[in-house]
């Protein structure tokens, strides 16, 4: 067991700085976490009403420069608070300033305040207020106010690809039938995207529309001021009530014997520029993966090598080959094309299916498309033509695709475009399933491979310079020491449990070995943590997913699967930096068996077996370390 508080930190969450700090205020019927100058979790009588509230610096190319507290108060109560705080966001030629004020009353009203000032000029894309809305919220009714008038509409059910809602004074949804929230906006105009694009689990109401130009300069000494208030309108439930929303705050899961999805075939990337050793190779059969993703670019004159090591690969893993062929645009593409068929009829029938992507851009052109179908056609070979894009759900979603001419689709995963601390990683995993399930009306009628599904973007589609593209796409920009920490192992849970719940037909994670695979590279490679997930989860892949119920995915996550032999596996993850204490409530599920990964096995980092837990009355208790995996079987 790991003693020292720096390792301790790594092994837990991946880095040896502590995390933020929280404090709990309460105004009236509300309560909210103050984080680092931002307000998370605002709920009412334990109802979640708005996700958090926040200020971000966001430079030309989107990058959020982070801030420092150089003042920070706080006054609180019983029933009220007062926060008063200044921030500093510099990098590079960026220089920010700004004081924030929140306050919370016995009404239940919270305002939040910024007054900021530019100590030098740069360009930006944002600067100001975002509000957060639980994605939970989808379907539900809103009345929207603008300088137009009062709109009628509802948070989004399938992910909008567009903004919902345009030009935002004040937007209001109802609690209960008597109650409602209401958010109002100052200093700018507002407007809501659907951040389910990227995987974030929350609607967000920005300033400055994306219709005006950007990246824009602001000038030294030029002053930003804005202000978000949330009130409560109507009446308020009475301490009965609120004593009765309070009860619900064990940590449970219950499981229903009801299948509400299966396990996906599982695959990793292929990482480039290796050719994996026998060691490495026997680790990885362990992970029984169905498919590897390889990337090659017809650019790279060694992109021959690359489709050469990772057909090796797979033939020794027993393993299928997708590829992500980038095609450059210039005059010879369709000899590219040639040499890619011919190429790939040298490792069939490895190959089942090739995604091809122009390199400008990222998303399937329909004419590269129909050349890869006639020339494969011709070469008498079976591989499945697929596209969608090589970046974001969001670009998938947007995009006019060429339909007609795919026989499957990807997109890309990654829990970092917007928000990079830990609770904002874990709140991910959640909407990954929403993009699987909006994809099905994007790309109707066509086999998901989602992914890769990484901790870090490979790429920036929005970068507005090339140097924001070239650092985005640096390898050495990727790495995350989290994907390699308990806390990865947990977020790939809950990943795979959204996207099995969603009926996706593959998933693709990371890669296979380094710094963004599943092990360190070498034979004496490490094994991270999150690849005890992935062993599990590969001898159970096609298996149905049961009804598996979490009273706070926030705080911890779970799937529960029966195996085509019939028994049944609990597999359960901690997000939090405590010990806590789950109830598993199931009539038909008693434990035999109960592995755990946490921070007792280092520095072997494998299951430890430990005596079942006791099951009486149709329940038993799970205690979960910080950040801890627990499989029961």
């Amino acid at each position: 067991m790991v003693s020292n508080e720096r390792e301790l930190s790594m092994l837990r969450y991946g880095s040896a700085d502590p995390l933020p700090e929280r404090r709990l205020l309460k105004a009236g019927p509300l309560t909210a976490v103050l984080e680092e100058g931002g307000l998370r979790y605002i709920r009412y009588r334990g109802q979640e009403i708005v996700r958090g509230i926040y200020a971000a610096v966001r430079d030309r190319n989107w990058g959020t420069i982070k801030p420092v507290f150089r003042e920070f108060d706080v006054s609180s109560g019983e029933h009220s608070f007062e926060v008063w705080f200044v921030a500093e966001h510099r990098q590079g030629g960026i220089d920010f300033v700004w004081e924030g004020r929140i306050t919370g009353s016995e009404e239940g009203t919270i305002a939040f305040t910024f007054d900021g000032e530019a100590r030098s000029a740069f360009l930006r894309n944002r600067i100001g207020f975002c509000v957060l809305h639980p994605s939970d919220l989808a379907g539900r009714k809103v009345e929207v106010e603008t300088a137009g008038g009062v709109l009628a509409g509802s948070f989004p059910d399938r992910i909008s690809p567009h903004q919902p809602f345009m030009d935002m004074e004040a937007i209001r949804h109802e609690l209960t039938p008597e109650l409602a929230c209401e958010l109002r906006f100052s200093g700018d105009l507002f407007e809501m995207e659907d951040q389910r694009n990227w995987t974030d689990a929350s609607f967000k109401t920005y300033c400055t529309p994306l219709r005006l130009p950007y990246p824009v300069e602001i000038a030294e000494g030029q002053r930003v001021r804005q202000g978000v208030t949330l009130t409560l309108l109507g009446k308020h439930a009475d301490e009965g009530d609120a004593a009765a929303a309070g009860a619900g705050d064990e940590l449970a899961i219950e499981l229903h014997d009801r299948a509400v999805g299966r396990v996906p075939e599982l695959g990793l990337g292929a990482a480039p520029r290796s050719r994996l050793s026998d060691a490495e190779l026997a680790e990885l059969r362990l992970l029984e993966l169905t498919f590897l993703r390889a990337i090659v670019r017809l650019s790279d004159p060694d992109w021959k090598q690359e489709l050469a090591n990772a057909a090796a690969a797979a033939a020794v893993l027993g393993a299928r080959l997708e590829l992500e062929a980038v095609v450059p645009v210039v005059g010879t593409q369709q000899e590219l094309l040639e040499l890619l068929v011919k190429a790939v009829t040298e490792v069939e029938p490895l190959v089942d299916t090739v995604f091809l992507f122009p390199s400008e851009g990222y998303v399937s052109s329909g004419e590269l498309s129909a050349a890869l179908i006639r020339l494969r056609d011709a070469a008498g070979l079976s591989f499945r033509v697929g596209g969608g894009t090589r970046a974001y759900f969001a670009e998938l979603n947007r995009a006019v695709l060429p339909l007609a001419e795919l026989e499957a689709a990807m997109y890309t995963i990654n829990p970092q475009v917007h928000a990079f601390d830990i609770a904002s990683i874990a709140e991910t995993a959640s909407a990954q399933g929403d993009t699987v399930r909006s994809a099905r009306a994007v790309v109707p009628g066509l086999p998901l491979s989602v992914g890769p599904i990484t901790f870090k973007p490979r790429l920036n589609p929005n970068a507005t310079s090339e140097e924001g593209r070239r650092r985005s796409e640096d390898r050495a920009n990727h790495t995350d020491a989290r994907q390699r920490s308990l806390f990865g192992a947990g977020w790939l849970l809950g990943s795979l449990r959204s996207l099995s719940e969603a009926g996706a037909e593959r998933a693709c994670y990371l890669e296979t070995v380094g710094p963004l695979g599943a092990r360190d590279s070498g034979d004496n490679g490490v094994l991270y943590p999150l690849y005890h997930v992935l062993a599990a989860a590969g001898k159970l892949q096609g298996a149905e997913v049961l009804d598996c119920r979490v009273s706070d995915r926030l705080s911890f996550d779970a799937m529960a699967i029966r195996g085509r032999d019939g028994k049944l596996s609990l597999l359960a993850a901690n997000y939090t930096n405590e010990t806590i204490r789950v109830r598993v409530r199931s009539p038909f599920f008693q434990p035999s068996r109960l592995r755990l990964l946490d921070e007792r096995s280092a520095p072997m980092l494998a299951h430890a077996e430990y005596p079942a837990p006791p099951w009486q009355d149709g329940s038993f208790e799970l205690e979960l370390l910080p950040y801890a995996v627990a499989v029961v079987s």
